[in-house]
């Protein structure tokens, strides 16, 4: 195909794009010249503005250049009204979250609700999207691969009529702008690390067993990560320190409580922690108070200025 045909063609596919947070991945994808996309947010449209200060700008980019629909649900796209009838040629779902924190106050390691809640958000998200999917369409599911990401895992596709296609490492510089931003909108900005995007396409009639049910489906090798402890760089300690903090916001914790709290393949050393937490402290990030106990360390909590409203 020649390049002006490939172009054509390219601006003519539409992109549905579901829990799009702030809108800045959306806004990146307009800015470049694509304007046939849809971009739908789960929250009513205050509510988007009232979590992220930078949406409102990117919501006027996208209605003027686009469609954006609110109050959208993401695993139930074939009900909605404007929706049920149309057909995309991707369906894209950037770092799908329910909101259920990562981690329980009071629990070590990660939270197991928040890994089921997840589960089923994906199972119910794919089976919602394949009844808006053009013949020969993808979604597409970009997942961070750290703890506790890589346990959320996809079902084996038996009643599905889509399948697994392929994979790739999610290249964040392809959207200029974009922040990947907290479900609960409090944090500034949530470091992306790696990640995957999943692309899944309509299964091919051969797969059909002879009394038309599609196949059972098992996830390639790379669908798992094995546990092994892993070095941790201060970015995502910090990342995580935030996550944790987060989840009480009026209590404080010392560094092993905090470190307690930590997915287990990933979990720093005491000295490395600590010197995350007075570093958060130095940036304003952090409040150090006193030890719960004399001659013990001292505890953490969230400063005021490290959340957004």
């Amino acid at each position: 195909m020649d390049a002006l045909t490939s172009t054509i063609k390219s601006a003519k596919r539409v992109i549905l794009s579901v829990g799009s947070g702030d809108g800045s991945q959306q806004a990146a994808i307009v800015k470049s010249g694509h304007h046939n996309i849809v971009s739908t947010f789960f929250d009513n449209e205050d509510d988007v503005c009232a979590k992220y200060k930078t949406s409102r700008d990117n919501i006027a980019l996208l209605r003027e250049k686009s469609t954006v629909l609110f109050g959208v649900d993401a695993t139930k796209l074939h009900h909605h009204p404007d929706l049920k009838d149309e057909e995309f040629d991707i369906v894209l779902f950037s770092f799908p979250h329910t909101g259920t924190p990562n981690f329980a106050c009071g629990q070590s390691g990660a939270n197991p609700k928040s890994i089921e809640d997840n589960k089923q958000l994906i199972r119910d998200f794919l089976r919602s999207a394949q009844h808006v999917l053009t013949s020969d369409g993808e979604i597409n599911i970009t997942l961070k691969t750290s703890a506790p990401y890589d346990k959320w895992t996809f079902p084996d596709f038996a009643g599905y009529d889509i399948e697994h296609k392929s994979q790739y490492d999610f290249d964040s510089q392809l959207f200029p702008g974009y922040i990947h931003r907290s479900t609960k909108g409090h944090v500034h900005k949530v470091k992306t690390g790696s990640a995957t995007t999943y692309v899944f396409s309509r299964r091919n009639k051969h797969d059909r067993d002879e009394n038309g049910n599609t196949a059972g489906f098992s996830p390639p090798l790379s669908f798992t990560v094995s546990i092994e402890f892993l070095p941790v760089d201060d970015d995502y300690a910090k990342a995580i320190v935030m996550e944790i903090l987060s989840v009480s916001q009026e209590e404080s914790w010392n560094v092993l409580d905090i470190r307690r709290r930590f997915p287990e393949a990933t979990r720093p050393d005491t000295r490395q922690l600590n010197r995350v937490l007075y570093q958060m402290e130095s940036s304003n990030q952090l409040i150090k108070g006193a030890p719960k106990k004399v001659n013990q360390k001292p505890t953490w909590k969230l400063a005021e200025n490290s959340l957004e409203y």
